[in-house]
């Protein structure tokens, strides 16, 4: 399966992404397409006013210490703290994990 989401350019100034992310490389991520970007939002935060199960907005990555970390398509704010947000990798599961990205 691809990813759901559009990725970001990481050149500041033009990646599209919305202040409360940040345009990040997914190296560390399973089964990651090489130099893809993500806008991510910081940990214990997903999309703002978006069902946590819309993937054409959000996900998850099985990615060793990001996995609770929410990605998002640019321009989406990240203001909404997770369910569970202070459990770390377990953290945000209310949002959907992708297998890749």
């Amino acid at each position: 399966p691809a990813c759901p989401l559009q990725t970001c350019d990481p050149t500041p100034g033009a990646n599209g992404c919305d202040i409360s992310t940040s345009c990040i490389s997914l190296t560390g991520a399973v089964n990651v397409g090489a130099g893809e970007h993500l806008c991510a939002c910081r940990h214990g935060f997903r999309a703002d006013s978006t069902d946590p199960k819309d993937t054409s907005v959000q996900v998850r990555l099985p990615w060793a210490g990001q996995e609770g970390r929410v990605f998002v398509k640019p321009g989406i704010a990240c203001n909404q703290l997770c369910d569970a947000f202070q459990l770390g990798k377990d953290g945000c599961t209310e949002v959907v994990e992708e297998p890749m990205c």
